[in-house]
């Protein structure tokens, strides 16, 4: 028997990423024997690679191949022409059209186009998680599919920074800001938080990267907090999974690290200022997960997240 070949089109963001991983483990739960060959953004190659369930992972660089010459100079160099069945996540036509132009026998995508409709009917409004709405994908193959945990199986790795982290007393990772201001959590805030978090024992460990992350942690030290280990801008991806194996446990807002506490199986503590909890908040009956959602007049204080934290982790309070 031929083997089957499916590619998973999702050029977007970390989280996006991780939790396309449902319907990774889709494909391999009915189709054992395939090939998953994932696309994605050039810097999310390593968030793809280490999925479980990934067999190889092809990347577009959006800052270079986004025209036309680079679209299709992509089309004859991808190595998996004619594959079974194409999955396109969003609303992308450039990633529709590729999908058309490999020869691709199934296009199963959210969304209709005109110009190159997909193959195949699905309705992703029938799901309101993106987790489900994306495993579901494979339902015009399957007629079904499984409520399965994202996975990521990093290498191990050992450096000066992992050994740093090995030495702390009782770690946790603290990840505060995201892309979207709305969603972090405010300066006063994250100070009274790692106060909380110093006086029951742990030692709080700031990520992010990028600039927003950065000067995030300028003004909380500013503001007089300097008792958290800094990490921010400092990390691979890689490093970072690493990393938060070794700390064991995660208090994230909406952002990337949230999804992967939930792809490495570590307790998390996620945080929902606005809306998006209900399509993307972890599922508590797949991952060891709190989660906490702000409403009107019922905002989400340090004191919420630190005693969510504590239950969570099985601590008296």
């Amino acid at each position: 028997m031929d083997e089957k070949v499916f590619v998973i089109f999702n050029t977007t963001s970390i989280g996006d990423v991780l939790v396309t991983n449902t319907l990774v483990q889709n494909i391999k739960l009915y189709y054992p024997d395939s090939k998953v060959v994932f696309v994605c953004n050039t810097p999310m190659l390593d968030v793809a690679k280490y999925q479980a369930g990934v067999s190889d992972v092809v990347t577009f660089d959006k800052k270079k191949q986004n025209n036309i010459k680079g679209i299709f100079e992509f089309i004859k160099n991808f190595p998996y022409k004619k594959p079974f069945a194409s999955f396109v996540t969003y609303s992308n036509e450039r990633n529709l059209l590729i999908a058309r132009l490999i020869g691709s026998t199934h296009i199963i995508s959210h969304h209709k186009f005109p110009l190159w409709n997909t193959y195949e009917k699905y309705e992703m409004r029938e799901y309101t998680h993106m987790k489900d709405r994306w495993g579901g994908m494979i339902e015009p193959l399957t007629n079904e599919h499984k409520n399965l945990p994202i996975k990521y199986i990093p290498p191990e790795i050992d450096n000066p920074l992992i050994q740093s982290i090995k030495e702390l007393e009782k770690p946790v990772v603290l990840s505060v800001t995201s892309n979207f201001s709305k969603k972090d959590m405010v300066v006063d805030d994250c100070k009274e938080l790692i106060h909380l978090l110093k006086i029951n024992g742990f030692t709080p460990v700031m990520t992010g990267a990028g600039e927003i992350a950065k000067q995030f942690v300028i003004d909380l030290k500013k503001a007089g907090c300097i008792d958290f280990i800094d990490i921010v801008d400092c990390t691979s991806f890689i490093e970072l999974a690493n990393i938060m194996k070794i700390c064991g446990s995660c208090i994230s807002v909406d952002t990337g690290t949230l999804h992967f506490a939930n792809a490495l199986n570590i307790p998390v503590v996620g945080i929902f200022y606005v809306w998006g909890a209900h399509m993307w908040a972890s599922d508590t009956n797949l991952y060891p997960a709190k989660i906490l959602e702000a409403k009107e007049n019922e905002p989400v204080t340090p004191s919420n997240i630190i005693n969510a934290y504590k239950e969570l982790m099985g601590i008296c309070i």
